[in-house]
This record gives structure tokens, C-alpha cells and sequence, in this order.
């Protein structure tokens, strides 16, 4: 076995690294990832650097790393902050150090990729593991960080030394229900009729509203869907991490894997969401408008992906960080998973001691939002 290290996607065979993604991970996808790095979403003074990892078994590509060497934490959703903040009290720099994951996106999916026909890809998982404390050492990491991974990956890099960390997001499951009513048959009735009220006043407004892929998507809709985007960023006063490039690249290379949201008002794009799909699972990832009305960001953003997954069967559909509001749309809460490196013993132990509490408070709190969430007792348990 060789393990390569590499200071660009372009650097490895798209298809030899696809075939290792797994069918419901658009985000490992080497056209998504390599995109980010062409557009300048990554790269330069972005703060992410891209390190990724490659293991040869001869000439074949048996396992890989999407590998980023951080000078920040913007853009990664397991919020670190007070642990840098912990190591700069005390005069130790935190940064430089390694990422593990898609930039940009709270979507959890397998981090170390094994080849699935291989016979042991623990074997190849821990081969990977060594790769990224190799790198750490190389660049003078503070630590490794692996974001919403698998949790079989966590548990194996947690019996090997990692600290394994929980958090709570949301998710919804479609277990094959034939339409829309049938999902609300399974919630409680103050939310079938708040949910049922919110969408007869979006379909009242006026407005028409389509559900479309990507490559259904016109000029104007791609273009509606950028400025959405830079909108909503603008109003949270947040930073933009995609570039128009990128959204061009999308249009241009991925447009099987989006499916859109738009609201349009004599014939004009005024709202809009954009998702992404592969296999059975779906993503929501970013909404914006230039007109707010009532509820039409849950129409757009909710009820209407809820419709595509239940039209195409899809059963997993995770509609991006944050959670109370969606508690009370049909979400429950699920835990995520990640697994950190700290190279510094005494800030190893003290880390892990509070990760071991948070734990704790982690799984409380999302037992909390299972209690009210809108889900009947019995439908959760099914």
C-alpha cells in the first residue's frame, strides 16, 4: 500500500475517486469537490487549503482523504471555537489544523473512503487515519478533525485514541409514505393543521411555484438562485463561501445532482431553494428571495423537497444546521458524529473530558427535542 499526498483534486482520476464516494454523497462527488478548488471557493486566502489523500494498492486507488489544512473554523458547523480559544489562553496556536470533510456543508457521510469491494476497509479506514497524523506532523497541526462522518468510522477512530463527539441536527425519514397526507397522518393534529394552514396560504398568495432539476433550470433560474443565495448570506451578515463560478460550475457539470425550489411572480424569480440529490437521500442547502411571504420559506424550503422525496422515493432528507423550527415541521433530531486528534496530551485530556460531558448533553437534549416534536408516540417508535 501507498499513501500519496496531493495539493489538488485534479491530481487524482475523477472516476477512480467517484468510485469510492458511495451512491447518496453528492458532496464527495470529485466534480463537486474539484469545482470548489477551480471557482476559489477553497484554495488561496480562503482558509482552506486542499491536502487530499490518496492509498494505491499498485495502481489502483483503494482509498482516499478530502483532507483540508484550516487557518480558521469558518465554514465547518462542529463549532470549535472554545477550544481554540482554550489553546490561545494558554499561548499554544491552534491553527494550523486538519479538516476531514466536505467545505461548507453540515451533511453527514463517510469521510475515510474505502474501495466497497475491498475485503477489509477497517483495515484500509485505519491506513487513512495514520495518513492524516502523518500530514498533521508534516504541516505542524494542532489536530485532526473528521466532521460529520459515519458513525462506525467515529467508533473506530474513537478505539484508536480519537475523541469521538456528538451533536444533534435534524433529519426526516420517508418510509415510503404514498402522499403528502399520509406523512401528516403521523403527526399530531395541531401540527397537521399548522402545516396544512401554512401551505393553503402560500397557495393563495399568487405565486407559482415549481420543483425542478438542475438541467430544467434556465439562465434566469440559475442566475435567481445565485442572487438568493448572496441575499440570504448578506442579511445574516455572514461570509459568502461560493463564488459566482461556482454556481456556474454547477449549471455546467452538476446539474443532475440539484433540484431547485423557485417562487415566480408575473413570470419573475422572487424565492427559491437549492438542494442537492443522489441514491435515495437529499440535501437542502440554501434559500434566499427578494420578496418574504408568509411561510414561503417552509413551502420552499420543507414541504415542497417532502413532495420530491415522497414523488421519487427518496427516504432521507436532511434539511441543513439549525433545528427548532423544523422540530415543529416533522424533523426529528439525530445525532452526528465526529472524531478529533489533539497532538498536545494535556489538551488531548481536557478536551476529551468535556466531550465526555457534552455527550451527555448532547443526547438530553436531543431526547428533549424528540418529546415535542410533532411526530405521533407511535410513529416514532416504528
Amino acid at each position: 500500500m501507498e499513501l500519496r499526498i496531493h495539493d489538488s483534486l485534479s491530481a487524482i482520476d475523477p472516476q477512480a475517486w467517484d468510485a469510492l464516494v458511495g451512491d447518496h454523497w453528492p458532496f464527495l462527488e470529485h466534480a463537486f469537490l474539484l469545482g470548489l478548488e477551480q471557482t476559489d471557493c477553497v484554495g488561496g486566502n480562503t482558509g482552506w487549503q486542499p491536502l487530499p489523500l490518496a492509498l494505491h494498492d499498485g495502481d489502483a486507488l483503494v482509498g482516499a482523504v478530502p483532507l483540508y489544512v484550516r487557518t480558521d473554523s469558518h465554514g465547518e458547523f462542529i463549532f470549535d471555537w472554545a477550544w481554540a480559544d482554550f489553546y490561545h489562553r494558554h499561548g499554544t496556536p491552534y491553527y494550523p489544523k486538519l479538516t476531514v470533510a466536505p467545505p461548507f456543508t453540515p451533511a453527514t457521510g463517510p469521510r475515510l473512503l474505502v474501495h466497497p469491494q475491498h475485503p477489509e476497509p477497517d483495515r484500509l479506514r485505519l491506513l487513512l487515519a495514520e495518513g492524516i497524523l502523518a500530514v498533521a506532523q508534516r504541516v505542524g497541526a494542532s489536530g485532526a478533525h473528521v466532521l460529520f462522518c459515519q458513525r462506525e468510522e467515529a467508533e473506530l477512530l474513537a478505539a484508536h485514541g480519537w475523541i469521538h463527539r456528538e451533536t444533534v441536527q435534524t433529519a426526516w425519514h420517508n418510509p415510503g409514505w404514498p402522499d403528502f397526507e399520509a406523512f401528516l397522518d403521523t403527526l399530531r393534529a395541531p401540527a397537521r393543521k399548522d402545516i396544512r394552514k401554512e401551505r393553503r396560504k402560500v397557495a393563495e398568495s399568487g405565486l407559482e411555484i415549481q420543483t425542478l432539476r438542475g438541467d430544467q433550470l434556465d439562465d434566469d433560474g440559475w442566475r435567481a438562485l445565485r442572487r438568493f443565495y448572496e441575499l440570504n448570506v448578506a442579511r445574516h451578515g455572514a461570509e459568502a463561501y461560493l463564488t459566482p463560478a461556482f454556481f456556474a460550475h454547477l449549471q455546467r457539470h452538476l446539474p443532475h445532482r440539484i433540484v431547485a425550489c423557485l417562487a415566480r411572480e408575473s413570470g419573475q424569480c422572487v424565492a427559491g431553494t437549492l438542494s442537492l440529490q443522489k441514491g435515495t437521500h437529499l440535501y437542502g442547502r440554501y434559500w434566499g428571495c427578494d420578496v418574504d411571504r408568509p411561510f414561503l420559506h417552509f413551502e420552499l424550503a420543507f414541504y415542497r423537497l417532502m413532495d420530491a422525496c415522497i414523488a421519487n422515493g427518496w427516504t432521507h432528507f436532511e434539511p441543513g444546521a439549525g433545528g427548532g423550527h423544523k422540530i415543529n415541521r416533522g424533523m426529528m433530531p439525530v445525532l452526528v458524529d465526529s472524531a478529533h486528534w489533539l497532538a498536545h496530551p494535556a489538551f488531548r485530556s481536557v478536551i476529551a473530558e468535556h466531550v465526555a460531558g457534552e455527550r451527555t448533553a448532547m443526547r438530553e437534549h436531543a431526547a428533549a427535542m424528540a418529546l415535542r416534536a410533532t411526530t405521533k408516540r407511535d410513529a416514532q417508535g416504528a
